[in-house]
């Protein structure tokens, strides 16, 4: 157990620093293609890194913002609920994205397989790298939800009051 969380906590370190790396590296990508096409020399190549690189930011920082609970949500009929029945549907709520993510990680993996002969323009590289973005990323919240699912339960079960 103590080395579950040790990993934890090194992964969450790695995530953050990883997200944070990408962002920094689609704006000086994206930076320095505008130089470049400013100066005469344009870089076609830089924009579709860019985005391959943005895509997989929005699945790491969708799994990062799942962590913190920092989605989005409109909360104003739930927190009206009492305690209960409020945990009781957010495990609920819970459970239905956890099987969403079921179905983005299956046919996530055939995406990827389906494209894996397919370049990216202007790059040597497969689709794939693009597409793997969604069952990874899925998969990372599937992990990241069922921990939290998790603790939601121990703490109904353990906090009958509720």
């Amino acid at each position: 157990m103590i080395y579950m969380k040790k990993f934890a906590r090194v992964y969450v370190k790695a995530e953050n620093f990883l997200t944070n790396f990408l962002m920094m590296a689609i704006a000086g990508f994206v930076f320095f293609a505008s130089v470049m096409r400013w100066a005469g020399s344009p870089l076609s190549w830089s924009i579709e890194f860019s985005q391959l690189l943005f895509v997989w930011v929005i699945f790491l920082g969708a799994n990062r913002a799942l962590r913190e609970d920092s989605h989005i949500s409109v909360d104003f009929f739930v927190k009206k609920l009492p305690d209960k029945a409020r945990a009781v549907l957010e495990i609920i709520i819970s459970i239905l994205v956890m099987a969403f993510l079921i179905f983005l990680i299956i046919f996530g993996i055939q995406l990827s397989i389906e494209n894996s002969v397919r370049l990216i323009s202007n790059l040597p590289l497969s689709y794939s790298f693009v597409t793997l973005a969604v069952p990874i990323g899925s998969l990372l919240m599937f992990i990241t939800l069922s921990l939290k699912l998790k603790e939601k339960i121990m703490r109904l079960k353990t906090d009958p009051a509720k």
